[in-house]
Order: structure tokens, then C-alpha cells, then sequence
């Protein structure tokens, strides 16, 4: 296992031994899987990702997918989410959207994954790498940088020690820093194997391990019973407000996540599908970026629900949703379009890119062996922005591309 020596509180090499919150979860997925798990030292995440390149070693304990890193990886479930935030100094103003600050120097950690993500996302963004966390901190308190990206649980954590009256978390971004783990992609049954010992950690177990990282423990050296005392009540106060803003906050966010993801297949709905496309349509007519959709319907999908019925249709629905999902960019939104049409959205792709991801996954779904019925296949639409006047107007273009493809007799990609 390669692991990030130097990531707090999410993991760390401390005196050859692997430490954090990863560290907790990967002893808990060995023990499930009753295999043994060796952790490959390395000087410095870069160096880790480059190991991994090298088939030196099995799995990562903790990363984002990119689509540079699916070149030699498969990526499991996330078991860790959380937000990425902006430091900056205390001068500066809360900051509403990423979009605010593209024309400031933002630091990232060199060879993390947001990095590449946001640069896909935002081109004109300017992103300046730092070895490290709090080397990026640094210059952002000497205005060298005018904030520092990282998720929240590791900024925070770094503001524990050091930055208190210096720095503060001035802006949340909607992007997320969704982690889990990655497996070589020549060993591809790995990948599963993980997928499942992610999938029996309970929600207690979940809490109990996380919890134990973020929170703030107290030392003391001396013995100042009353101070003791005093903090500890404090304590127990600043943590029960914290808990129920907690509670609320995660409430909020599994309300909001239910009310954008589609039921049945469990990616993403119309509603979310609709707000991704006027994000991205607001970029290309603002910063000129290029993006395409496509549309995608299953052929003769109602031969399947009238000769195997509906469950098996179902089943047919959630498989391909699956299937394309582990097939597409991390950077692209899949989502339901309605009964058996799906969308994809493909920021920074042309028409030409676009169409090659769209034959890349018919000839996936074309070839794939599904479980109770010996094929399916889709059609597919088409069609990249080209200064259309609305978002209708584009999809219109692409839903003609796609009857296009069934009117020359399915199974088929046309723009």
C-alpha cells in the first residue's frame, strides 16, 4: 500500500508506522478481508503516485480519481467526503464562489488531485504549487499567495498548530474532496474486493474513527485541577454545540442529496442534471470554455420490461448507470433524464471528444454480459456548445443527433 507520509489528520508516517484516519479505516478493511497489508515508505506523495505509476504497489489507502490517475488505477466508493475550503489572511473579504478569485494566486499541494480537477474546471485558474500544506499556509500569511485550497478537515487541522489570528477559512467551494481507494488497474478484481469491505463499515464505525481525528484533545503537564476543570466544561459545551450543528448540517446535506439523486439508479436526477448544465452554460459564455452533452437512450427497452417485466428492467437501468459511471471523467456529471434516457455532461470536451466518449461506452455497453437477458444496447446524441442562445437550444441539438442514431438503426453515435 502506498499512503501520503505527510496528510494530517488523514495520514501520516510517524516513526515507520501508518497513522490517521486512513490508517484506522485500512486496519479495520484488513481485519474484514483477513488479508495483511504492508505499507510501501516513501518520502513524499508525489513520489507515492509516482511508486504507484510503477506498479510498486497493490493499492492507495486514500486518493481522489483523476483522469490522469486513471491511467494506471481503479478507483473504489469514497469512504471519506468533505469540503474544499480558501484560506487567506484575516484582511481579506469572505469569498461566495471560486469564481470570485480565478485572477488570484491559489496554492495547491503539488500532486493532489484537486489540483487537476479545478485546472480541468476553471482553465484561466491561477493555481501555484507548494511542496506542502503548510508551506502553502506560509506564504499566504506573508502575502506571498493570496489564499491556500485544502480540504477542510486538513486546514483545520494545520490551524490547530500554527495561523490562529493570522489566517481563517474565508470561502467554501462546491467542489468536494471525495476520497477512497485506488487499486492498480492490471489487477481489476481488487478494486471490488475493496468496494465491499468499504460497504460493511457501519455508520457508527464511520463516526467513531473520524471523530477521533478531528476532534481537539487537550494534554496537560501540569496539574491545574480548577483550569483542568474550567476547560474541560468549556469543552464539553463548545462539543455539544458542535454536535448539533454537526446533526443539522448533515441532516441538511442527506436532504439535499436525496432531493438530486435519482431512486432507482442512484446517480444524479433531472433536478441536478438541470443545475449542472446552467453552471457549465454560464462558464462557456463568460470564460469562452468548451463543453458538450450527451444523450443517451436504451434501444427496444420496452421489449426487456414486457418479456422479463419490471424488476428486470429496473436491474437493466441501474447496471448501465453503474457501467457508465466507472466509464466516464471525474469531472463529468452523469444523470437520469427521464425513464430510459440518460445525460452526460463533459466540461473542457468538443464535439470530438464528446463522440469519442460516447463510442468509447457503446462499444462498453455493447460488449458487456449482463445477468438475466444476453444483450443490450444504446443510441447515442451528441452535440458540443457552440454559442447556443440557451441550454434548450443545445439539448435540441443533441436529442436530434440522437434520433438520428436510432433512425439508421441504433447502437449508435451521432452528432
Amino acid at each position: 500500500m502506498c499512503v501520503d507520509p505527510d496528510w494530517m489528520p488523514f495520514e501520516k508516517i510517524a516513526q515507520g508506522k501508518h497513522i490517521g484516519m486512513s490508517a484506522d479505516f485500512m486496519r479495520l478493511f484488513a481485519s474484514r478481508l483477513n488479508i495483511n497489508i504492508v505499507v510501501t515508505p516513501s518520502g513524499s506523495w508525489f513520489e507515492s503516485l509516482k511508486q504507484g505509476e510503477q506498479r510498486q504497489c497493490d493499492i492507495f489507502s486514500l486518493l481522489m480519481a483523476t483522469p490522469e490517475r486513471k491511467k494506471f488505477l481503479d478507483f473504489t466508493q469514497a469512504y471519506l467526503e468533505f469540503p474544499l475550503v480558501i484560506a487567506v489572511s484575516y484582511q481579506q473579504d469572505y469569498i461566495n464562489s471560486i469564481e470570485e478569485v480565478l485572477d488570484k494566486e491559489l496554492g495547491v499541494q503539488k500532486g493532489y488531485a484537486y489540483a487537476e480537477l479545478l485546472q480541468l474546471q476553471y482553465p484561466d485558474i491561477k493555481l501555484i504549487e507548494v511542496p506542502s500544506l503548510n508551506a502553502g499556509l506560509d506564504k499566504v500569511s506573508r502575502n506571498q499567495l493570496y489564499g491556500m485550497i485544502g480540504s477542510l478537515p486538513d486546514i483545520s487541522y494545520a490551524f490547530q498548530e500554527r495561523y490562529i489570528g493570522e489566517l481563517k477559512i474565508a470561502g467554501k467551494l462546491a467542489q468536494q474532496s471525495r476520497l477512497g481507494i485506488g487499486t492498480r488497474n492490471d489487477e481489476p478484481l481488487l478494486v471490488g474486493i475493496f468496494d465491499k469491505a468499504i460497504a460493511s463499515i457501519s455508520e457508527q464505525q464511520h463516526h467513531e474513527i473520524t471523530n477521533d481525528w478531528i476532534a481537539i484533545k487537550y494534554v496537560s503537564g501540569t496539574d491545574n485541577t480548577l483550569l483542568i476543570i474550567i476547560a474541560s466544561v468549556l469543552t464539553l459545551m463548545m462539543l455539544f454545540v458542535l454536535y448539533r450543528y454537526w446533526r443539522l448540517r448533515e441532516n441538511n446535506s442527506r436532504l439535499r442529496h436525496l432531493s438530486l439523486t435519482d431512486k432507482l439508479t442512484s446517480i444524479n436526477n433531472r433536478m441536478k442534471l438541470d443545475q449542472q448544465l446552467d453552471e457549465v452554460m454560464h462558464m462557456a459564455k463568460r470564460y469562452q470554455h468548451e463543453f458538450s452533452v450527451i444523450l443517451i437512450d436504451i434501444d427496444h427497452f420496452k421489449n426487456i420490461n414486457d418479456e422479463h417485466g419490471h424488476l428486470i428492467g429496473d436491474y437493466a437501468l441501474k447496471t448501465l448507470a453503474q457501467l457508465m459511471l466507472r466509464n466516464i471523467r471525474a469531472v463529468d456529471t452523469l444523470g437520469r433524464w427521464g425513464g430510459e434516457e440518460f445525460l452526460i455532461i463533459c466540461p473542457g470536451q468538443t464535439e470530438q471528444g464528446g463522440r469519442l466518449l460516447a463510442e468509447k461506452l457503446r462499444n462498453i455497453i455493447d460488449q458487456y454480459a449482463f445477468e438475466f437477458f444476453s444483450h443490450l444496447s444504446c443510441s447515442f446524441g451528441v452535440a458540443a456548445y457552440a454559442k447556443d442562445p440557451s441550454v434548450n437550444a443545445l439539448l435540441k441539438r443533441a436529442d436530434a443527433a440522437l434520433y438520428k442514431a436510432k433512425n439508421q438503426g441504433r447502437n449508435q453515435v451521432c452528432t
